[in-house]
């Protein structure tokens, strides 16, 4: 069902953004995507492309919930600040998973950890009337492939390793006209 032309009010926001939680704490993907327009882009860090159109964005959540079966953003750490004038909002969030299931994604698939993340970041909500038309999400992908053990901390040699082996590479494809 697509939403009214009328802008959304704040309350309105604040009442999705209930929902929005509530539903992604249940890993009810059917509730998620009731709440976004048929053409609602997604943008996530952890994927190389935007979902576009509610069954693309409905295969991603599935995909993350498999991986995540477990994920969950407490509500004393979920916050949202509106801009009703622009008919957006910022939502601030931590959520807490483990990840027991391989991610499989259209870029690929990245086997199950079985370790523990806890991952802090914003979604910067756009809506066109009262669904959700456009959202993406920020967060340290870094930390959060660090904490899954794809890469190495920061810290360590094992990650100044990585840099420099990027580094060389770029080195290498200039070398070799490559880019």
């Amino acid at each position: 069902m697509e939403s009214t032309s009328k802008p959304i009010t704040e309350a309105q926001m604040r009442t999705f953004t209930k929902k929005h939680f509530e539903a992604w704490n249940a890993h009810d993907v059917d509730a998620i995507v009731a709440l976004i327009a048929d053409d609602a882009v997604y943008e996530d860090p952890g994927f190389d492309k935007p979902a576009y159109g509610k069954t693309e964005i409905a295969s991603r959540l599935h995909a993350v919930f498999a991986a995540f079966p477990d994920i969950h953003f407490p509500d004393e750490l979920a916050h949202v600040h509106t801009n009703v004038d622009h008919s957006e909002c910022v939502l601030t969030w931590t959520f807490t998973a483990t990840m027991t299931g391989d991610l499989i994604a259209p870029e690929g698939r990245m086997p199950a950890t079985g370790k523990k993340v806890q991952v802090s970041g914003a979604t910067f909500n756009r809506f066109r009337g009262d669904l959700l038309s456009h959202f993406t999400m920020y967060y340290d992908s870094l930390d959060m492939l660090q904490q899954l053990g794809f890469l190495p901390q920061s810290t360590g040699v094992g990650m100044r390793a990585v840099m420099f082996a990027d580094y060389l590479t770029g080195k290498a494809k200039k070398a070799l006209h490559l880019v």
